[in-house]
């Protein structure tokens, strides 16, 4: 039996997939789901929504809920973080913002000039929560999906004592689009990847015995290459690995795919937020008591089944797992937030060691480390020059001036949330 908290589980569509992940895992009976939001209304509907999955699903879970997370942080096992400072209104500024000085990006939740002016507004929130963990859960491990997830995790390991690590499905996405490329189930594949979020690299891929990567190269020779896979297809032909999760994402760790001399069309992502239609359904749903247990499916993230393995002590191998980087990757940074394989279980999480990787990877992966590195430092000190050297030294920046202008603009637009930037 654990406690599991969710922070930020007024994000609707993400907290209900985690809800019912854990009703639906059954070595998690017995457990209690600790729901938190600073937003009173969205809380009060994904906690009516939880008792609802119990009730239908039979389920012996107990919910709980409170706009204050030190109400429901004491006794917790796992912290689930999946909270957006600033919400769709911020992430539509690191978007548009950028834009106006020709800079594309397609997500701007990770890297580029989004990514860091989201990591301003995030960490600091981050790191104050990890210390009341450190006062009312300190033994609680932190699961984190809040975006940026290696600057999160990042500032997380250096400066709180909570042990954290970072979550994304998207290297099993990436799996199964390339399976079903080869016509394979999925089950028949196997991958062994390393890389950062968002800029993962499978390594190798396994196909009922046989190398994957080489059915993938024959594949694109004689068949041609999918719309969509056409930037990690470049690379993968040029690096010998397969970068994950998608074009969308790989797309902005590199300036060649997002200029105006780009043949790559690539579609800009619409920043999500608390969808109106999504808020109208559920809000139906459960005014009029209607059956709700639709929303009882497993998903894809890792979460439950996490929680699961370090419950009963049932080693599992997780193939991604944001962590940090102690004599894992050889040849990256040591302490750096890497997304790896980890056996999970009887020993806690534990990364899997793979030595060296590829030099040119290595060498596209240490500098996006040290500049995030550097992102981290800015967002909890406040210091502006350090902030400008991170802006400066992202690839999509193309000059020193323009560097100067977006982070005045950036900080200025987001000033609500960054009180660390005002002296």
């Amino acid at each position: 039996m654990s406690k599991i908290v969710i922070i930020g589980a007024g994000s609707i569509v993400f907290s209900r997939k985690l809800i019912a992940d854990i009703i639906l895992t059954r070595e998690l009976g017995g457990s209690t789901i600790a729901l938190c939001d600073i937003d009173p209304e969205s809380l009060d509907l994904i906690t009516k929504l939880a008792h609802r999955l119990v009730i239908e699903s039979e389920a012996d879970i107990r919910v709980e809920s409170s706009t204050d997370r030190t109400a429901v942080l004491p006794g917790a096992d796992f912290v689930i973080q999946t909270i957006a400072v600033g919400g769709k209104e911020a992430w539509e500024k690191d978007l548009n913002i950028p834009m106006n000085y020709g800079i594309i990006q397609t997500v701007g939740d990770t890297v580029g000039p989004g990514g860091i002016s989201r990591a301003f507004r995030i960490l600091p929130v981050v790191v104050d929560i990890c210390h009341d963990m450190e006062e009312l859960c300190p033994e609680a491990l932190l699961i984190n999906y809040s975006n940026p997830n290696s600057c999160v995790c990042n500032a997380v390991h250096q400066y709180s004592d909570i042990q954290v690590i970072g979550l994304y499905h998207g290297l099993k996405g990436t799996q199964i689009e390339l399976a079903s490329l080869l016509g394979m189930p999925v089950s028949e594949t196997k991958v062994l990847a390393a890389g950062i979020n968002h800029f993962n690299w499978i390594l190798k891929f396994i196909v009922q015995g046989q190398d994957g990567l080489e059915m993938l190269r024959s594949k694109f020779k004689y068949e041609g290459i999918p719309a969509n896979m056409r930037i990690s297809a470049k690379l993968f032909e040029i690096f010998g690995a397969y970068p994950a999760p998608s074009d969308r994402h790989v797309a902005e760790f590199l300036p060649y795919f997002l200029n105006s001399e780009s043949n790559y069309d690539l579609e800009i992502m619409e920043a999500y937020g608390q969808s109106p239609e999504h808020w109208a359904e559920m809000k139906e749903h459960l005014e009029v008591e209607m059956p709700v247990n639709f929303y009882l499916r497993h998903s894809d993230e890792q979460a439950a089944d996490l929680i699961a393995a370090m419950q009963k002590n049932d080693d599992q191998v997780f193939d991604s797992v944001n962590m940090p980087n102690y004599g894992l990757v050889t040849n990256l940074p040591e302490g750096a937030i890497l997304e790896v394989p980890a056996i999970v279980g009887t020993f806690g999480i534990r990364g899997i060691c793979l030595g060296d990787i590829p030099h040119g990877i290595a060498t596209m992966l240490s500098s996006r480390i040290y500049q995030q590195h550097l992102t981290v430092e800015a967002a909890i000190s406040g210091d502006r020059p350090m902030a400008l050297q991170a802006m400066l030294l992202d690839p999509l920046v193309p000059s020193i001036e323009i560097a100067e202008a977006l982070l005045d603009d950036l900080l200025e637009a987001h000033s609500d949330y960054l009180p660390q930037f005002d002296n």
